[in-house]
Formats: C-alpha cells, structure tokens, sequence
C-alpha cells in the first residue's frame, strides 16, 4: 500500500521531476541532455514512490521492486549520459574509455536483476533491512550488492578522470566538473537512512543545479553566435555534438555555390556609401536565408562575393541537389531584390562539387572555419564566368544529382572551358528551370542513351 512521502522528501521529488523536465525541454535534441533528463526524472520518481507500508500481503515487495528499477534506470541513465559526453570530444574517445562505459552499465544492470530477485524471492528480510538511523540497508545486503556497484562506479570513475586527457565539449565540461562534485551525494542516497535522503539529494541537487546553469548559459551564448553564420541545422549538430567536433577539419564530398553581383565595383564607386552598404545588407540577409532554406552554411562574404558550403559542417548525403536548389533559389530571388535596389545589377552562380578538407583552423587570436580544394576553387571560377542571371555548374554536380522524374530544371551542357588555375578545359553546365529551357525540363546530356534527367525545385 502506498503512501505520500513526506513533506521534505515531497519537495525534493517534486523539484528533481522539475529539473528533469527542464533539461529535456530545452535541450532535447541532444543525446547526452535526454540520457541526463531520464536519470534525474528516475530519482524524483523514486522519492515521490516513497512510503510504502512494509506490510505482509501489503504488496511492498512490488514496491521494493519498483523502487530497484527506478535505482536502475538512474544509474544506467546516468552513465549513458557520460558515454554520451565521451562523443564529444574533438578526436573519437578511445575505444577503452567507451567500453569502460559499457561495462559499467552492465554491473548496473546485474545490480538492478539480483536486487529485483531479492526483493521478489525474500521479502520478508528485504523489509526488514533498516539497521541504525545512518543506514537502511543490512550487513549481507551490503555484502552482496555493494562490491557490483562499486565496480560500476569504479569503471565510470576510470573513464571520467581519462574524459580529461580527451577533449570534450567545453559546456559539457562544466557539468561534468558539477556531476563530480554532486555524485557522492546522489550515489549515498542509495544506502543513507531514508530520513537523511531528501536533505543529501537537495545538496547534491542545488550542485549540480550550479554546473546545469553555467551549461545552459554556454550553450545560449553559443546559439546566439552560431545562428549569425551557420543554418539552423548546423546550429543543432553545434549543440548536440559540441563545437570542438562539429569544426574539427575533416575530407569529404560536398557542393559549393559561389555567387556575386555583376556591376558592383562601378554601382559602389558612384553611390551614397548609405546606400551600398543598405544594399550589402539586404543582399547578405537574402543569402543566409535562402542558404538556411536548403541546409547551406555561408562560408565567406567578401564585399560583393558569397561562398555558400552545402555538406559541411553539417553532411547531407544529397548535398548536390540542395546546392543546385539553392543556386537557383539564390539566382531568381536576387533578381527581385535587385531589380527593386539596383536595376543595374546582376548576379551570376557557380556550383562545384568533390573533395574539400573542411574544418576550423586557429591563428591570430581567432578561430576561422576553412573549405579547401578544388571545389572551392572551381566555384569561384564558374561564378566569374557566369552572366548576368546565370548559374553555371560542373559536370560532377550534374552527375551527382540522380534519376529524378519532377519537372523543375533544366541542364545544357556546353563545351570545356578553359579556366584560370586549371590545366585543362573545365566541362561546363548552364542550370536554369526547365521553363527556360524549352519547356521539355530535360538535361540535354552527351551520354549513350542515357535517359533525360530532371529535378523538381519545389
């Protein structure tokens, strides 16, 4: 039979369950924040499931039982939460450390089934187990049980103290400095007496409360820089995988879009300053939205010119699609905006897609997310060569982009091109809707027999 706990053990629950749900509200999209949300609700449960009348036929052994899965799922809970920590770290943990986690989660698990089968099998001296006013659990209990949790937390312990030579997230440090000060407060409450637990768990709570609020406070100021230059998608994976290995550099196929405004030098030599920097703006907010729109990251603004990255940091497997979307997105909105500021402007794309060595780099006091390759180089080149309203994209773009049966754009093929910085003519695609293209949405291809190709810009 159940009964309300009391009053402090009450409150304690109740806030717990509010810290809990907090955590996972505000930050639920991060593993290791939703593993940490379950192990603090487990605790608060527990202490709100207090007050069971340890009666024959009373049914307290299944609430024994209740309270030993509860005990569980905090422990295993909170150690996913460290092996969720040890991701994060600028290079992969060694592979030891997230075995030790694995490891440790096992002990807990045989803790929480030889615990259930006690409580189950002998309930009439598990009820029995309140020695002296400091402890609530007996000399062959602790016998029994202590040595399994012991070794779990001993595996965490080994894994936690070698998180220090790895890494990790900055924010996730700070609530890992808080766990190690809270945890031998919240790790006693399994043993102390069950009037000294609410008093234990509030201190141990009002800790790691401490580091919690120094993490969110991070991870605010980081949202509020990130979302000035990265798209909401690479914003999350900032949140969810820490700063240090989201900008970690890295090789990896992705496509680039670069694009500038033709007329620019002559537009800006002649007007208002006023003017051409009210121009840049608008230019520069239309250019994050239409990136943020297909998943691309604005790299560089340099005066007139935009580099736009689809694939990093965040990867998207059809990164070619996305970039030939956002080029054309790019293209047909600038020319509204342009013909509203500046008539006599145009804007030209280039789309290049292969290898980029991608990642943050340190110098001067700063930190600068690079894109280095051909890729880049090729954009850049294709961008200078494009006309007025023109996008112009290489051959592996266009290959890249797959069998798709929408109607939507349009591919021409032209003659290799010589460009500036390569050996050798550059194949060159002009990309346009398919409107535009004669109304068929075919891409006009040289390959045998290969079936038209088409892409829906919807």
């Amino acid at each position: 039979m159940w009964a309300w706990p009391d009053p402090a053990a009450g409150v304690v629950a109740l806030l717990m369950l509010g810290v809990g749900l907090i955590f996972w509200w505000y930050d639920r999209d991060n593993p290791a924040t939703r593993a940490l949300s379950l192990c603090v609700l487990a605790i608060g449960l527990r202490l709100l499931a207090g007050g069971p009348e340890m009666q024959p036929g009373g049914g307290g052994r299944w609430f024994e039982t209740l309270y030993v899965l509860l005990d569980g799922t905090a422990i295993i809970a909170g150690i996913e939460w460290g092996r969720r920590i040890a991701q994060t770290g600028t290079h992969a943990a060694p592979r030891w450390i997230l075995v030790l986690f694995r490891v440790a989660q096992g002990l807990a698990l045989l803790f929480l089934l030889m615990r259930g089968v006690y409580e189950l099998a002998w309930p009439e001296v598990s009820a029995q187990d309140v020695q002296s006013d400091l402890s609530r659990v007996s000399g062959l209990e602790w016998a029994v049980f202590a040595p399994i949790l012991g070794s779990a937390i001993l595996c965490v312990g080994i894994a936690l103290i070698a998180l220090r030579v790895v890494r990790i997230d900055a924010a996730e440090q700070v609530r890992l400095q808080s766990l190690g000060l809270a945890g031998p407060f919240l790790l006693s409450a399994l043993f102390l007496a069950d009037h000294l637990v609410p008093p234990v768990l509030a201190l141990g709570l009002l800790v790691f409360l401490w580091g919690s609020v120094r993490y969110l406070l991070l991870l605010g100021r980081r949202g509020d820089f990130m979302r000035q230059f990265l798209s909401p998608e690479v914003a999350q994976m900032v949140q969810a995988e820490g700063m240090e290995r989201a900008l970690q550099q890295q090789r990896r196929v992705l496509s680039v879009v670069s694009a500038d405004l033709r007329g620019f030098t002559s537009y800006a030599r002649t007007s208002p300053p006023e003017e051409v920097t009210a121009l840049l703006e608008a230019y520069y907010e239309l250019v994050g939205d239409v990136a943020a729109e297909h998943g691309g990251t604005v790299k560089d603004h340099a005066g007139d010119g935009v580099l736009i990255l689809v694939g990093a940091p965040y990867h998207f497997a059809d990164h070619a699609e996305r970039a030939v979307c956002l080029a054309l997105a790019l293209r047909e909105q600038g020319a509204a905006l342009l013909a509203e500021r500046a008539p006599d402007l145009g804007l030209g794309v280039g789309v290049a897609t292969g290898h980029v060595t991608v990642g943050a780099i340190r110098g001067a006091g700063r930190l600068e997310y690079v894109a280095v390759g051909n890729p880049v180089n090729l954009a850049a080149r294709l961008c200078d060569r494009a006309d007025e309203g023109e996008v112009l994209s290489d051959g592996r773009t266009v290959e890249s982009l797959g069998d798709l049966d929408q109607l939507g754009l349009g591919v021409i093929e032209r003659k290799a091109e010589p460009l500036k910085g390569f050996p050798e003519p550059i194949p060159v695609c002009a990309l346009l809707p398919s409107a535009e293209a004669g109304g068929t949405g075919l891409l006009k291809r040289r390959r045998r027999g290969r079936r038209k190709r088409r892409l829906s810009l919807g």
